[in-house]
């Protein structure tokens, strides 16, 4: 009886991992249809991007006025920054859909590989059903209802261990991010005093660096998302992560174009510290939730455990 229970909790485990990753399935794809198109709208806009430059850095009669009322360099720097942002954004959304179509397969292949659970679920039940006649009735009821509770637990425990590892992942992201700023503000500083070329080739070196690593931490921001969307009904996380979730709609509103700017890379820096921050109180709310989950999981077992002994 014990083996036919243990795999039974087995299944009803995977037939819920694989409802989970049917819906996040179903969500990334959604996602990707989203991301299709924002491509292409920011392709069009890096198109434009390029050619208002070309129009300037070529000879026409608009050119040559501006060069000799002294605008022409204003404007060919203004529409240079805004080709950069562009850019930027036009790649990180690229790099994400990049990410989120092998996400895709990713996902594809773990729902394959669980294989027919429905119909290993209906041979155990009938099996069981069969035993059941056998022995004590009660003992039986009480057992199925501790496997039913524990099985419960054990999906709600992996949830919230993935929720919190993605938690940690993009926190480890978020630093990089910090770094490639703070890296990107020094430099700023020094083309600003007069640092000259290569101070602004550095500049812009660990600009692009911090757009990779900026692309990356929203990839894990939306995983992030997906996992906390998996751990429900408890309403003490639930209040943290619908404003999480707020504040994190505006989070990247903007970033790259403020990437350009030097006055505004603070901004961007302040942005990345308080979205760690409030990463970090939802991981502390998912360890102090997980602590609850093993501990009544620990409690289930010792109750089985006297009965089996009792019985």
């Amino acid at each position: 009886m014990k083996e036919l229970n243990d795999r039974l909790l087995e299944i009803k485990a995977q037939s819920r991992e694989r409802e989970r990753l049917l819906k996040m399935l179903d969500s990334a794809k959604e996602k990707k249809g989203i991301l299709e198109e924002k491509k292409e709208e920011l392709y069009r806009q890096l198109k434009k991007e390029e050619l208002d430059v070309e129009k300037l850095e070529g000879m026409t009669l608009t050119n040559f006025i501006n060069t000799l009322i002294g605008r022409k360099a204003e404007k060919l720097e203004k529409e240079k920054e805004e080709l950069l942002a562009a850019k930027l954004k036009y790649d990180a959304v690229k790099d994400q859909l990049e990410d989120l179509i092998k996400e895709i397969k990713t996902l594809e292949k773990s729902i394959q590989g669980l294989g027919d659970l429905d119909f290993e679920y209906r041979n155990l039940i009938a099996k069981k059903g069969e035993m059941l006649k056998t022995i004590d009735f009660q003992v039986a009821s009480r057992l199925d209802r501790i496997t039913e509770e524990e099985a419960i637990l054990i999906d709600r425990k992996k949830e919230i261990e993935e929720a919190i590892y993605a938690g940690e992942e993009l926190l480890s992201a978020l630093d990089r991010v910090g770094e490639s700023l703070d890296n990107a503000k020094s430099w700023g500083t020094l083309d600003i005093l007069g640092g000259g070329f290569f101070s602004t080739m550095a500049k812009h070196s660990h600009i692009d660096e911090a757009r990779g690593e900026i692309s990356r931490a929203q990839s894990l921001l939306s995983r992030f998302h997906r996992e906390l969307a998996d751990v429900g009904g408890q309403a003490d996380i639930d209040i943290e992560i619908g404003s999480f979730l707020t504040f994190a709609d505006y989070f990247f509103d903007g970033l790259f174009a403020d990437l350009t700017v030097q006055s505004k890379i603070n901004d961007a820096i302040q942005r990345v510290a308080d979205t760690k921050m409030r990463v970090n109180t939802i991981i502390r709310n998912l360890k102090e939730r997980l602590t609850v989950t093993e501990e009544r999981i620990a409690e289930l077992n010792r109750e089985r455990l006297d009965i089996i002994e009792q019985a």
